[in-house]
């Protein structure tokens, strides 16, 4: 049997930065990850400020996009340049392992390994895991769930996975772009957008709903509406979380980035929040009060989430709100209010307040 102080089943952004937290510190900690090769459907946009912020080497940054396009379901287009920032376009294979290495050089063991089910739960946690074909039993004193959309832990424990956008992505190496582009329309994209985004090879282009049935004459309709030459057969489907802030831990088993749902409504973003619960689940394991990680994670960004899902709730129902969500970002002080709120990640209230007055008329 192993032992570690902590176990971490999951080994992407959420996972490797709890890990690394933990093993700089001291605590004995274990990573799982069932398949070290797996590549998440992604378009590995951080903001550059994350990096400093995390202690991720800036190396891990493939390529710098500071141009929005916004497009609306009419054909109305607004263009958005950056300032003060840039979005960091990351290859989520190459990022995945450079945390997860960044972890096991600060202490931690990282085991390829099949999370089973739970033998025993309370002060002390014990698991099946798998290893190579061979069953071993780990022994902890905390456990992270950070093991995504479809995470076993949460369904081990009787516990409903979080409701998901659906989406369908494709990548095209032979155009090139340095813009991020959301496409709004219901006819490609329910209760979601379509996309493009930069890659370190090419771009990707995808779309989401809020249902499967679809989803790919969703991709080629926006392909066409979208004068994309893409290769429909070539895709990948994957489901985002959609956040409802319910779930931080169940005594000594914490939850975090999509197997806690923590994926910022309307925009869809998760890398950076993911690696932020990661940190914050650290935090509350070094002090030996589990309970802490919801306050930590609550102070820092509830507000900012339950302020993204009323305008996701309300922007993203249909064509005409769309619309209206567009024609609004053609004012400059909405733009510049969004991305410091974007971009900078402050927790300092001012900025937030500032980017709520904006909607608050429409909203209300």
């Amino acid at each position: 049997m192993l032992r570690a102080k902590v176990l971490v089943i999951g080994g992407g952004p959420a996972g490797s930065t709890a890990a690394r937290f933990l093993a700089k510190q001291g605590i004995d900690t274990i990573l799982i990850e069932r398949d070290f090769s797996f590549v998440k459907p992604c378009g590995g946009g951080v903001p550059n400020a994350a990096f400093a912020e995390l202690g991720i080497p800036s190396n891990a940054i493939k390529k710098d996009v500071k141009d929005i396009k916004l497009v609306s379901p009419l054909n109305n287009t607004v263009d958005i340049r950056l300032e003060g920032g840039f979005i960091a376009i990351v290859k989520r294979g190459e990022f995945d392992s450079l945390l997860r290495q960044s972890a096991k050089v600060k202490g931690a063991q990282l085991l390829e390994a099949e999370f089973r089910h739970f033998e025993e739960t309370g002060k002390q946690i014990t698991v099946l895991v798998n290893i190579n074909g061979k069953e071993e039993r780990i022994r902890t004193d905390y456990l992270i769930a950070a093991d995504g959309v479809n995470s076993r832990v949460r369904l081990a424990l009787g516990l409903k996975l979080p409701s998901a956008i659906y989406t369908l992505t494709t990548k095209i190496k032979k155009d090139d772009g340095d813009t991020c582009e959301f496409w709004f329309g219901e006819s490609h994209a329910r209760k979601s957008y379509s996309w493009i985004f930069p890659e370190a090879e090419g771009i990707s282009a995808g779309t989401g709903s809020s249902d499967t049935g679809g989803l790919k004459g969703m991709l080629k309709a926006f392909a066409g509406r979208r004068g994309l030459n893409a290769d429909s057969s070539v895709t990948r489907m994957y489901k985002v979380p959609l956040w409802s802030g319910e779930l931080y831990n169940k005594d000594n088993i914490l939850f975090i980035g999509d197997a806690a749902g923590q994926v910022m409504p309307l925009t869809y973003e998760g890398i950076y929040y993911a690696m932020k619960a990661g940190e914050f689940a650290a935090m509350a394991i070094i002090a030996e009060k589990p309970s802490d990680y919801k306050k930590l994670w609550r102070k820092r960004f509830n507000s900012r989430f339950m302020l993204m899902k009323k305008l996701g709730d309300y922007f993203l129902r249909d064509d005409n709100s769309a619309e209206k969500f567009v024609s609004l970002y053609r004012r400059q002080e909405i733009q510049a209010a969004t991305m410091k709120l974007w971009l900078e990640k402050s927790s300092a209230g001012g900025k937030l307040i500032s980017f709520a007055n904006f909607f608050r008329k429409v909203l209300n």
